[in-house]
């Protein structure tokens, strides 16, 4: 059963667009969350071999479009193991890989879309020169690489 009004705060939600997907190659690293289904978010994302970078703002996030990806229910104790998997520095922002923040993320596993605040692991080092994933979905682009 989905609840219409679903009782979360933003740090308690994790966007995953990339390799955290379920049935790709890390995504046993969300071993004990739950998963709410099918999201997506306003957002750039972008090919780096074998996973994907997303971008929010700037001027190769232009245009955005919506980037698909599920939205899980994490307990506070994943967040370092998760932040160390996406080479978080809390010590130094430009060491860090990636940096996590909250974005808009539309919920459509609900009967009626819901737009709800989550976590994201957004890129933070250059991207100039790097393939764009013009329809958003790695799943699709990494089953499409294979062929």
């Amino acid at each position: 059963m989905i609840l219409r009004k679903p009782p979360f705060i933003q740090n308690e939600l994790l966007f995953v667009y990339g390799t955290l997907l379920s049935g790709l190659s890390n995504h046993h690293h969300l071993q004990g969350a739950t998963c709410l289904g099918p999201a997506t978010l306003q957002g750039a994302l972008f090919d780096l071999g074998e996973y994907p970078a997303l971008l929010l703002t700037g001027k190769l996030s232009t245009p955005s479009g919506p980037v698909l990806g599920e939205l899980y229910k994490i307990e506070a104790a994943h967040w370092p193991h998760l932040d160390a998997l996406e080479e978080v520095d809390p010590a130094s922002i430009e060491h860090s890989m990636y940096l996590r923040q909250t974005a808009e993320v539309l919920w459509l596993a609900s009967s009626v879309p819901q737009v709800l605040r989550a976590q994201v692991y957004v890129y933070n080092w250059s991207l100039e020169g790097r393939l764009r994933i013009e329809h958003g979905d790695f799943r699709r682009h990494v089953s499409s690489t294979k062929l």
